[in-house]
């Protein structure tokens, strides 16, 4: 028997998802252990080769072909800001830049209710401190043209000048590197001869495309997060070799594809929110098992709640994503995220007013249902209050949770919001729901998107009891909870191909003669020769790899770029219209065909080549339909607090003895290993044969409820 392994990092839980040469599927779950998060990984997979397989933790990773892992290390010390101390080398003249920034700089990533406040706002915290950045004299022209040469004496003072200062990661971005990187590479070649023990961050090799600032910031968090994670995937390939595994170790990277351990250590930038991007694949890929082209990808973990899209059977990418307040130019996956997970701490206000997040109890101390230390009354505790969760079934019986701990932190809140707790829970459980929903709107109608064309799919550990109640407020026409939703995103791991990436800015405009579609030609053969040039690094080979082709393109003198796929006959259609009529309808379909610049021609500033190879997917194992509702599925009824209701007696399932065919009529929960699925009364939940829950939306408002 052969294995194929997926672990995925969250704020509170480590998920791991094991799959065995017959597609059979098997969980676990493991407290994340921060300052040692391998040991939590391992943990997780001992965990489950001992309950699952009956099988020691080498046996299992001895029979292991494949290993795919989504790491929050990077996200975690740019969030927190423990990344290492930085140093830049830039033009001179451009010191400045990342203190400068854009004017959006106060508010990019920011929630509206951050932004009443406008005086308040500041910029994001610098990562590279004033005393560590060196201007050096030299200078490229926008046509790669030397102007400039570099003093390479001057470098290596500079060099000697950053370590001195107790530089760890040296980033080196220099003006119009992406169009000549002779002087970058040089400046890199000089730290490595004069500290090897530093690590570079190179911005031709981490963003070589146009935008100074975004350029510029991405070279320096790719430094700023660049040993911890390093050093991380490091222990953790080490630590899985000393027992067994023997394949490669594949990463996660926030493109929606996998990379090496060697790629992901040199460019940890492209792991950045990884994990919610597994989530977003692999709920493309229930999708396309189910036959729905758009869907809502909704995860509620520990810390966070995350958004995504699939949008006619793609998965969008955000043209300049911005990650903890900074923004960046790399390819990455479309996520939008606040701080409302089942961690989130309940606070009050100046004002008095009930609050909840954007800070996490995280895993230990945790919620204070946990028992591990925790005070502060979380979405965990006001969940358990409200009947909602089991506290002798959390995680399958292996973990107790403690309700009169959860009750005596709401109890804290209630004194002085003059409100028993059931009630405090009761506004926890309301403006969490309401959070969710808000962003959820936010990323569809906002943007042009129905959700009532979309269905909803809700994971994590969390997303199964809140599903409901953010689903059927935005109106959804169906709600999907996966089979495994509380390990759903390291399961949207195995559905990933491991892919590498080349950019190149080269600025066109329109009408695109011969001549300037001869240049994006000759520039997508260079980025391509690259891409297979890593892959046969890697591998030995390119020959299974399979090539796709983007252009960045946008209306001229609009600040917002579009990447359009390039098809092989795309360009050659009398002028590159085809290019352009594809550009106008992507346009027209995200922002309203009003918006459209009809005559005004467009710019393309962006190159970009994705090379694919494919990795085999588990395939879909329906399960033995079920002729009725065995018996054995209920496993009692206890009293659930519904708002519109109170206190209702509620029948409880047990997961694992549902059946396709089985149809649940709220109000119910189901109890699985990892989740309890809510299915409040006007919900009606039908296990398919995947036995996922399929929950029809909240009766409309006016209609008959069968009570």
């Amino acid at each position: 028997m052969s294995y194929r392994i997926a672990v995925d990092i969250g704020g509170t839980f480590t998920d791991c998802v094991v799959v065995d040469d017959q597609d059979r599927r098997y969980v676990s779950k493991a407290l994340t252990r921060y300052g040692a998060l391998e040991d939590g990984v391992l943990e997780a997979v001992e965990v489950l080769a001992a309950s699952e397989l009956g099988l020691t933790l080498r046996e299992l990773l001895e029979r292991t072909e494949s290993f795919v892992h989504g790491t929050t290390q990077a996200t975690n010390a740019l969030v927190t800001h423990s990344g290492v101390r930085v140093g830049l080398l830039a033009t001179r003249g451009h010191e400045d830049v990342l203190r400068i920034g854009r004017v959006y700089s106060k508010i990019a990533g920011l929630a509206e209710r951050e932004l009443v406040h406008s005086t308040r706002l500041h910029k994001p915290a610098a990562l590279v401190p004033q005393e560590l950045v060196v201007g050096l004299n030299e200078r490229m022209d926008c046509d790669g043209d030397v102007v400039v040469p570099l003093d390479e004496d001057e470098v290596a003072a500079a060099v000697d000048h950053l370590v001195e200062g107790g530089a760890e990661a040296i980033a080196v971005s220099l003006l119009w590197s992406f169009a000549n990187d002779a002087h970058e590479r040089r400046a890199a070649e000089i730290v490595k001869e004069r500290a090897p023990h530093v690590f570079v961050s190179v911005s031709c090799e981490v963003a070589p495309v146009l935008g100074e600032y975004e350029r510029t910031a991405t070279t320096a968090v790719n430094a700023y997060v660049g040993p911890r994670v390093t050093v991380y995937l490091e222990a953790l390939d080490a630590k899985l070799r000393a027992n067994g595994f023997r394949s490669p170790l594949l990463v996660m990277q926030a493109s929606g594809g996998l990379t090496s351990v060697a790629d992901a250590a040199a460019r940890p930038v492209v792991t950045l929110d990884s994990g919610p991007t597994g989530g977003i694949i692999g709920s493309r890929a229930l999708g396309e098992l189910y036959g729905e082209s758009n869907v809502i990808c909704t995860d509620v973990g520990g810390t966070s709640f995350d958004v995504g899209l699939v949008l006619g059977g793609e998965v969008p990418l955000a043209t300049d994503p911005i990650v903890a307040r900074y923004s960046l130019r790399l390819p990455k996956v479309l996520v939008e995220s606040i701080g409302s997970g089942g961690g989130s701490v309940a606070w009050i206000d100046e004002g008095g007013l009930l609050r909840v997040g954007p800070h996490s109890a995280g895993s230990r101390p945790g919620p204070a249902c946990y028992g591990l230390g925790g005070t502060d009354a979380t979405v965990t505790d006001a969940d358990l209050v409200l009947g909602y969760l089991d506290p002798d079934a959390f995680l399958g019986g292996r973990m107790r949770l403690d309700r009169d701990l959860a009750l005596k932190a709401l109890s804290r809140l209630g004194t002085q919001l003059g409100m028993e707790p059931e009630e405090v829970a009761t506004g926890i459980f309301r403006i969490i729901n309401s959070q969710m929903a808000d962003l959820i709107l936010k990323l569809t109608i906002e943007q042009g998107n129905d959700p009532r064309d979309c269905v909803l799919a809700a994971y994590g550990g969390a997303g199964p009891t809140h599903a409901a109640f953010y689903g059927g407020d935005i109106g959804a026409k169906e709600l999907i909870i996966p089979a495994r939703s509380t390990a759903f995103s390291a399961e949207g791991m195995l559905a990933c191909d491991i892919t590498h990436t080349a950019d190149a800015s080269h600025s066109l405009r329109s009408p695109l003669a011969d001549r300037e579609i001869q240049a994006m030609e000759t520039t997508f053969r260079a980025l391509e020769r690259r891409v297979r040039a890593q892959f046969a690094a890697e591998s030995g080979t390119d020959e299974d790899v399979e090539i796709s082709r983007y252009a960045g393109v946008r209306f001229r003198m609009q600040p917002q770029t579009l990447v359009i796929p390039v098809d092989d006959d795309l360009l050659r259609t009398s002028g590159g219209q085809g290019l352009i009529d594809r550009f106008a309808e992507r346009y027209g379909r995200l922002y309203g065909g009003g918006a459209l610049l009809e005559g005004g021609g467009i710019e393309i500033d962006l190159h970009r080549v994705v090379g694919r190879r494919r990795v085999p997917r588990p395939a879909a194992a329906p399960a033995a339909a079920a002729s009725s509702l065995t018996a054995d599925a209920v496993s009692g009824v206890r009293p659930i607090h519904f708002e519109d209701r109170g206190r209702t007696e509620t029948t409880v399932y047990r997961g694992s003895a549902l059946r396709p065919g089985n149809v649940l009529e709220g109000p119910a929960v189901v109890q699985r290993m990892g989740d309890s699925v809510v299915v409040p009364p006007g919900f009606t939940a039908r296990v398919d044969d995947q036995l996922s829950l399929r929950l029809t939306p909240r009766a409309p408002a006016g209609a008959a409820v069968d009570k």
